[in-house]
């Protein structure tokens, strides 16, 4: 047998799978993006804005500048906590925000609580001082960042193992799709399917149409035949071209009686599936 025709991705499903394939990669982007890069510095700088407020806070109250510095900002969350948020007030109230806004970020550590600490040089009076010039001015007051919740970050990350997730799996569906091939051999009318098997007219009992519409059709196979006898194949019709047109070919060998001469295929009659 000579199959000398193949088939060939179907342009319509190539080009409606990669647009899905752009937008779930897209999406995912965007979420890692706002997982690593945006949210993280709206955080930081809330927190920043947070820290201004606590110090303010504890110089009206007459805190101590040593006392301001926290060895143990972990520990002194948990403190705050078990007070209960709605009854704390001041400087713990603000103390409270500060801390709550570093650990949204990962930042609930000794050295962006102590001051100085490890990466702060400034004394609490000097760190003040920076942060009233940074948050009084016009740009700053106008540009205060909202807190974070806890979930926020936590939710980017859910966009990006949808989006990504979602673009690789499409993706292997795709790649699978396009190494699947049909061959047929125009003179004997026989058509070879990717497993390598032969189907000639003759070995198809019945070409189920019930789910035309969606460009799918279903081939019982005859008893006698070696490798699929008395199997149901389903072909996907608007993945593959030009398989329909093959399967049509043979449907009028195997039954002319059945197949009015104008018989036209799904892609003539019915616009594309939503899915395939």
């Amino acid at each position: 047998m000579a199959f000398t025709l193949v088939t060939k991705p179907n342009r319509p499903w190539l080009l409606k799978m990669t647009a899905f394939l752009i937008v779930l990669l897209g999406f995912g982007v965007y979420g890692l993006y706002d997982a690593t890069v945006a949210y993280p510095q709206r955080g930081i700088r809330h927190a920043s804005f947070a820290q201004f407020q606590y110090l303010e806070e504890a110089r009206k109250e007459g805190i101590s500048d040593t006392r301001t510095s926290i060895e143990d900002p972990s520990g002194e969350l948990k403190k705050l906590e078990a007070e209960g948020r709605e009854k704390l007030s001041g400087s713990k109230a603000a103390k409270y925000v500060w801390l709550s806004a570093l650990d949204v970020v990962g930042r609930l550590k000794p050295e962006y609580t102590q001051m100085p600490g490890t990466l702060e040089k400034l004394n609490p009076t000097d760190k003040l001082t920076e942060l009233r010039k940074l948050w009084t001015s016009s740009s700053g007051a106008k540009n205060a960042p909202k807190a974070l919740s806890s979930y926020d970050i936590k939710v980017q990350w859910l966009f990006v193992a949808i989006g990504m997730g979602g673009g690789i799996l499409l993706f292997l569906h795709i790649v699978r799709i396009l190494a699947r091939k049909y061959r047929y051999d125009p003179e004997a009318h026989h058509l070879q399917l990717p497993d390598g098997s032969t189907l000639a007219p003759s070995d198809i009992k019945e070409f189920d149409k019930r789910k035309w519409d969606k460009f799918l059709i279903y081939l019982h196979i005859n008893p006698g035949h070696p490798k699929h006898g008395g199997k149901e194949l389903l072909l996907d019709l608007y993945q593959h071209a030009p398989l329909e047109s093959w399967v049509l070919e043979m449907e009028k060998i195997a039954f002319p009686d059945q197949v009015p001469p104008e018989a036209t295929g799904p892609s003539e009659s019915a616009p594309p599936p939503a899915a395939s």
